[in-house]
């Protein structure tokens, strides 16, 4: 091999690996945006029936074992609890995903003045890839991801959990270790 042809088959053998090493990134980076839209898009219908009160509707969007469950009642806090208004904007924010499930979150509630600010508004729904259609199912302890620690120094603030099987579920503010908070309620 001659000198100046060195450099050349270098830089042919690094830029071959490079392209190697990045292929897989973005066939999973593909992927995942195609999994994101219809997470996406389960999870605003989803919370278009719930702030529409529309138990018939949301059945239609939970896993069969549950679908009986789902009442109007089961749709909103208890009575005793806080007085929330009900003000979904349409914006879903993906909190964890993987091609067997996720965890999604919304602003759906407008809490009373008393209440701080970014509290007991946020609602997460647990969602499961059941043949290519998302539906929300009730976590277990694995599933629902619970990040609080002993040593968090990252505030996570309080978010109501809907579960299927049990209606809403309320997760306290808690500190984490980790920056953001994937956490749910654990609901069977």
């Amino acid at each position: 091999m001659k000198p100046t042809s060195m450099p050349f088959a270098v830089s042919a053998a690094l830029a071959l690996a490079i392209a190697l090493a990045i292929a897989p990134v973005t066939a999973r980076a593909q992927k995942s945006s195609a999994n994101d839209a219809a997470i996406t898009a389960a999870a605003q219908k989803i919370y278009k029936a719930i702030a529409d009160d529309d138990a018939d509707a949301a059945r239609a969007l939970v896993v069969k074992k549950y679908a009986k469950k789902v009442t109007k009642e089961s749709m909103r806090p208890t009575q005793t609890g806080p007085k929330l208004g009900v003000a979904f904007d349409g914006n879903v924010k993906i909190l964890r995903s993987t091609d067997k499930d996720a965890v999604v979150q919304a602003t759906m509630f407008t809490p009373p003045s008393d209440v701080p600010k970014g509290e007991a508004d946020k609602l997460d729904v647990y969602l499961v890839n059941q043949n290519g259609t998302w539906l929300a199912d009730a976590p277990d302890h694995k599933q629902a991801g619970t990040d609080a620690t002993m040593d968090g120094g990252w505030y996570h603030s309080g978010a109501f959990t809907w579960c299927p099987n049990r209606g809403l579920e309320y997760v306290g503010s808690h500190f984490s270790n980790k920056l953001n908070c994937r956490a749910t309620a654990v609901c069977r």
